[in-house]
Formats: C-alpha cells, structure tokens, sequence
C-alpha cells in the first residue's frame, strides 16, 4: 500500500513539474507586479519606473525560488526570502510606505499564482486524481512559503525602517525630493543639510542597474560608479542620493561641470544619463528632469550596460516619447511597412537615414555607407514606393518616425505599461 501511495506521489511531483514548467516566473512577475500596482491602494497611481521594476524584480525571484523548490525532488522548507524580495521591502521602507501594503502584496501575490497554477494544470492531459494531489503538493508549499517569508519580512521591515528613520539618509532624501519638486526651500539650510552648496553650478546624472538582468548592484558599487562618473564629468563636490537599491541619483557642482567631457567607464551591469549645467535650486531640478528624460529613452532605446546618455543629443527623442504609445501610432501610420522588423527593412531604414542626413544626396550617401551610387538610387526608390509618396512630401514626419523607429519595442512596453489597469 505504501508502494502505491509513493507511486502516486511520486507522478504527482513529476506532473507538478511539467505544469510549472510551462509557466515563465519572468513573464507571471511582469504580470504579478502590474496586478498589485494596481490593486494595493497604496502602489496606486504611482508612475514611478524604479518601483516598479524593483516589485517585478521581487515577484520573479520569490516565483523563481517556488519553481526551483517545487521542481525538485526534495523541496526544503522555505527560512528566508530572495534578495531581490528583501531589496523591494527595503524599498518599501525607505519610501515610508506601510508594512500592510507588503503582507497584502505577498497576499495577492499568492492568489495570482495560485490561479495561475490551476490554470496551466487545467490545460495539461493529467490524469485527475493525479492533478489533485500536484496541486495539493503546490498549495500546501505556497501556504508554507508565504507564511515563513512574511515572518521573516515584518522583522526585516521593521528593522530597516527604524535604521532608515534614524540616519540621516531621509532627511536627505527628503529635502531632495522637495528640491526636484520646486517646493520652497532655504538654500542655507539645504546647503548644511546635504553637506553640498545648492547655490552654485550643477551637473545632475542617475546611476542605474537593470533588475532584469539579474541580481541588483550593490548600492555601494552604484555609488562608486556615480562617484568616478561625477570626476568624469568635470565637476567638484558630489551629492549622492541612493533611490531604493538600483539607482542612485547625483549632483555635481563646480565652476566647469559639463556633459560633453570624457567617457566614464562603468561597470558591468550599470547605466548612466547625464543631464546639462543649471545655477541654483532651479538648476538642479532642470538637470534633474533631464536626466530622468535621457535615461527614459535609454531605456526605450536599449542602451547597452556601460552606457552613459547624455541629454542633449537624445533631447528630440525625449521630447517625442513622453507618450510611448502615441509615439507608436505616429511612427506606425507614417513608416508603414517600413516599420517592420526584419533585415530588408531595417536596411532600408538605415539607408533612408543617411540619405536624408546627408541632404538627399545619394553619392554622399553612397560614401558613407560604402555602397554603390545606384543602391542608394534603388534603395530609396524602395522607401518611396512603400511610403506611397515622395520624400520632398512629409520628409519631416518620416523623419521623426525614423527616429522613433530605433525604439519602438522600448516604446510599446513603455506604452502597455501605462495602459495596465
């Protein structure tokens, strides 16, 4: 009777393997974090990117160590969340956001997986008694997980945020916040504050890793990498104001900080936007919002890791991509199936770009493209016949679609993400 009863068992576990198998813990933490952003009234209405991405971050790793355990021929009991779930409830903390909107988001959480689950088990050929007892293997580690990681988090919480309060890390942020937000604030004060003349020039940068390329930098490595890009850039004494555990932002000042000095060199892992020089309380938040506005389109761009974009040369495609999906529509309805990504029209894409760099010239063109003179010719009778019109008619518009063309999986992303309700 045993035998059978461990048989059972034993199917039961590599059933419960195939159904997590065919569910992405990366695509249900994408889905999870828009579904709590949305219901926890708390996260509501934020439209801050960094939160965001840290919660999604939190969701995938804690799905990630379920799956492992679950798929496993000998789950172990669960004593201590994943990194990146510690990182979101520091977050939390350092935002002043109550722990109650922590327990109701693992809370939720464990709905939507759980249904998730039950919904991918439902479309698998298991034999019924054999799918009850896979999901009854699954819903008894949730509960056990979710109880022993909420333990463990309300501590960890409670911990951060008294250290949090204390130091003299939130008033900082505090005042900063104040600063970015054109709210009144005396610049003596800020100046013994922050420990930074708020009266003087300002270069302001963020310093940022990627939760989806796997485990966060560690702050103090992020503020090393904005220390010697702040040297980079030419400027003097630093303010460094970490935002939660991925991205820190900064400030340099002095008689000659600029954004057009030499290249930093950033670690593996780590991105940087630069804004441009501004004077006072005024400068800092002007070269604030341009650098959230450069790194905004960095990241609808794909800028590779180590990158460092600069403000003024990506102004434009800031200014055209405040909405992603308007911008979509816009580059859509004017490329046509110029828009579409394969090698053909991407080729002609970069040939129409030259061309029109190069004042529709096509011998310009042809030189710096290192092709023949009739290609070029070619190429761009191609644009013209897919546009439907010649380029002397709307060259304006299809060249604001060509640019936003170089983004536009960034674009729809960015543009889903706004719409999820």
């Amino acid at each position: 009777m045993a035998t059978v009863e461990n048989d059972v068992q034993a199917e039961a576990r590599r059933q419960l393997a195939r159904v997590l198998a065919s569910v992405s813990p990366q695509e249900l933490g994408e889905d999870m974090a828009d579904e709590l952003m949305s219901s926890i009234p708390e996260l509501q209405g934020s439209t801050d990117e960094d939160f965001r991405a840290a919660l999604a971050s939190s969701c995938t790793a804690n799905l990630q160590l379920i799956w492992d355990e679950l798929g496993s021929a000998t789950p172990t009991d669960p004593s201590a969340p994943p990194p990146g779930a510690i990182a979101w409830a520091h977050d939390l903390a350092h935002r002043g956001l109550p722990l109650a909107a922590l327990l109701r988001a693992y809370r939720l959480g464990h709905g939507i997986a759980t249904a998730k689950v039950l919904e991918a088990a439902s479309a698998l050929e298991i034999d019924l008694e054999i799918r009850w007892h896979a999901l009854e293997l699954a819903s008894r580690y949730f509960f056990a997980y979710i109880d022993a990681i909420c333990t463990y988090l309300v501590l960890d919480y409670e911990q951060e945020r008294a250290r949090w309060i204390r130091g003299a890390a939130a008033a900082r942020a505090e005042l900063v916040a104040a600063i970015i937000d054109r709210q009144p604030v005396d610049p003596r004060t800020a100046t013994e504050t922050l420990r930074y003349d708020v009266l003087r020039e300002h270069l302001a940068f963020i310093v940022w890793s990627d939760p989806r390329e796997g485990a966060a930098a560690k702050t103090g490595s992020l503020e090393e990498a904005a220390t010697e890009l702040a040297a980079s850039l030419g400027g003097g004494p630093v303010l460094l104001i970490p935002i939660g555990v991925r991205v820190v932002w900064g400030w340099t000042s002095g008689a000659g900080p600029a954004a057009t000095t030499k290249q930093s060199a950033l670690p593996e892992g780590i991105r940087a936007a630069v804004g441009t020089t501004g004077s006072g309380l005024a400068g800092m938040a002007a070269s604030h919002d341009q650098a959230r506005a450069a790194r905004r389109v960095a990241e609808v761009v794909g800028a590779r890791q180590r990158s460092v974009v600069r403000y003024g040369p990506v102004a434009l495609t800031a200014l055209l991509t405040i909405d992603p999906a308007e911008a979509v529509r816009f580059a859509e309805a004017q490329l046509g199936e110029l828009a579409a990504d394969d090698d053909n029209m991407a080729r002609l894409r970069a040939t129409l770009r030259v061309y029109l760099d190069e004042h529709l010239s096509p011998a310009r063109a042809a030189r710096r493209l290192g092709i023949h003179q009739n290609t070029v010719v070619y190429r761009v009778k191609r644009v013209e016949e897919i546009l439907g019109r010649t380029l002397d008619n709307g060259r304006l518009e299809v060249e604001v679609a060509l640019r936003l063309s170089e983004g536009l999986d960034g674009l729809r992303s960015a543009g889903d993400r706004r719409k999820a309700p």
